[in-house]
């Protein structure tokens, strides 16, 4: 909240607040529900339709809600994707392209809609002729490690924090970040038969409104379901909402699943706190213990 009260001080501007009740118990009730559905009626569109001058229209949020319903069909097929070997897609670095349109400005647009027919069909394409992810530096050649990863990304070297998957032949397979404007791959799809009842479902049922024991079942579903070798966190200090309990997530994901967890620090948007050398050496340290969970295995068997 102080974030926006800086900006509006800044920017001279309104700002309309929503308060989304947090998913303790691991459930949404009606009253939750009702409670969120109140504030849009009451104080999120009036504000909106002050500052833009523009009448709430209902049927037209309905067909903005339709196209997104089908660009989300179309996102989860390209997340799922991820499940062939060798993927064809990085699910957390080349993800946050993939996540753009539907979490900003395309969002229940024809654009959207037609973005991710798209995308979908060069990953087919990509599938048919066993092609991995691409990568800044073109085609990924051989996939060695295959991880799931808790966490934002590191924008101020994005770059050189991806590189340091890729030229070691480790593809994220499966992301939480991916989740954070909506878990469309647990089945949520707006609804446009009850437009401002789905907004408020959305709001409610984003990835990190949803509790630690919520979050270890999903982090859980993908380790298994995508073949991965093992769960890599970053943890970012500058948002809270992901870092709560990481290390607390990571162990009982490792308890539960039998493969091998990792831990890294960087951050979103300081510098200081991302060491590239320190970084690497986790990384190459962590996909040394891969190796040695595969040796350890392949003797056992």
């Amino acid at each position: 909240m102080k974030w926006f009260e800086l900006l509006r001080h800044e920017y001279g501007c309104e700002t309309a607040m929503l308060h989304v009740p947090y998913e303790g118990d691991g459930i949404v009730t009606q009253n939750m529900r009702d409670y969120v559905v109140k504030q849009l009626k009451q104080t999120i569109i009036p504000a909106l339709e002050r500052v833009s001058g523009v009448k709430f229209d209902i049927d037209r949020l309905r067909e903005n809600l339709r196209h997104s319903a089908k660009a989300e069909d179309d996102f989860v097929w390209v997340l799922e994707s991820a499940k062939n070997k060798p993927s064809p897609i990085d699910a957390y670095f080349g993800g946050v392209y993939y996540i753009g349109p539907i979490f900003t400005a395309f969002r229940g647009t024809d654009k959207a809609v037609n973005y991710y027919k798209l995308l979908r069909k060069e990953i087919e394409q990509r599938i048919a002729e066993g092609k991995g992810p691409i990568t800044p530096e073109g085609d990924m050649k051989d996939e060695r490690y295959r991880l799931v990863v808790e966490g934002p990304p590191n924008w101020t070297n994005f770059r050189e924090f991806w590189k340091m998957f890729y030229e070691d032949g480790a593809v994220v397979v499966a992301s939480t970040y991916t989740k954070v404007g909506g878990v469309y791959d647990l089945g949520f799809r707006h609804d446009p038969d009850n437009p401002i009842e789905t907004l408020a479902d959305y709001c409610l049922g984003c990835y990190t409104n949803r509790n630690l024991s919520q979050r270890v079942d999903m982090l859980e579903k993908y380790v298994n379901e995508y073949q991965a070798d093992g769960l890599l966190i970053n943890s970012i200090k500058s948002c809270n909402s992901f870092s709560a309990g990481q290390l607390l997530m990571m162990q009982e994901v490792e308890k539960r699943t039998g493969k091998p967890g990792a831990f890294i620090e960087t951050d979103l948007v300081d510098p200081r706190y991302f060491s590239a050398a320190n970084v690497k050496n986790r990384l190459e340290s962590y996909f040394q213990m891969i190796e040695q969970r595969r040796q350890g295995a392949r003797s056992a068997a």
